[in-house]
């Protein structure tokens, strides 16, 4: 997700960005030439009160091993501390950061490294008017913001727009393969399938209707459409979605109470 975000951000800011990965630093250093500086080590930074803002977009099971390096680093008095780390709580962030340090956190999503994400935001209350618009527009570059008030509501971000590419994903797949077992070779199921998503997509925002009405109008009574959600429905479809949410919902608190 970060390097999706960095990507966009270079090329849609003004900002100078510094790096630190230790697996790709040698591939960012050559791929962005001067725009961006990338290290394989914390250590190699010699001065953090030239930073702005400062973005932790890491895997929740190495957070704690990332931020108790950040315990002993001076920064800029109005330090913007953005993070993009599931599950992980502001209070996480206040045992290894100085009191009263102003945090966001944002749960972004895949299409976001074209532009067209979703991303939701929860500030800390000491975050000032400043810091909360350059967050907002650093990620209105990567798609549409939405501003969280309860924090809670993040784990449930997550489990929606944060997973749910994941889930179109794999239904999009799932629909491949049945277009396969219906004869199709893989290029033609992947037209059918690819522009049937697209479009259900692009209509649905275009209409002044709601999902249901769409699917009401397509499933006519006695008609393809109608035997096909039958079938979703005997199989009760909408009790795996809800099962599946809440599977990844439980999972962001779980990480959440991980060190």
């Amino acid at each position: 997700m970060g390097s999706s975000l960095l990507a966009t951000w270079s090329k849609k800011t003004s900002y100078h960005f510094t790096v630190i990965d230790p697996i790709k630093y040698k591939k960012l250093n050559n791929k962005f030439n001067k725009r961006i500086s990338a290290f394989d080590n914390i250590n190699k930074i010699k001065n953090f009160k030239n930073f702005d803002i400062i973005i932790f977009a890491v895997k929740p099971q190495i957070a704690f091993t990332v931020l108790k390096q950040f315990t002993l680093l001076k920064y800029k008095k109005n330090v913007l501390f953005i993070t993009i780390i599931a599950g992980k709580k502001i209070s996480f962030y206040n045992n290894y950061l100085s009191k009263n340090t102003q945090i966001v956190r944002v749960m972004p999503n895949l299409p976001a490294s074209i532009e067209v994400g979703m991303s939701c935001l929860f500030y800390n209350k000491v975050t000032s008017r400043q810091n909360k618009n350059r967050a907002v527009s650093l990620f209105n570059k990567v798609g549409k913001v939405l501003i969280i008030n309860n924090e809670n509501d993040i784990d449930k971000v997550t489990a929606i727009s944060g997973s749910g590419p994941g889930y179109f994903f794999l239904f999009i797949h799932m629909l491949e393969e049945a277009a396969s077992k219906l004869g199709f070779n893989s290029k033609i199921s992947q037209e059918l399938v690819f522009q049937t998503a697209l479009g259900s997509i692009l209509l649905l925002v275009k209409s002044n209707k709601k999902s249901q009405q769409l699917e009401k109008i397509i499933a006519i009574k006695g008609g393809t459409t109608e035997a096909a959600i039958n079938q979703f429905n005997k199989n009760k479809l909408k009790k795996i979605v809800n099962n599946a949410v809440k599977a990844a919902y439980n999972r962001a608190k779980e990480i959440g109470k991980n060190k």
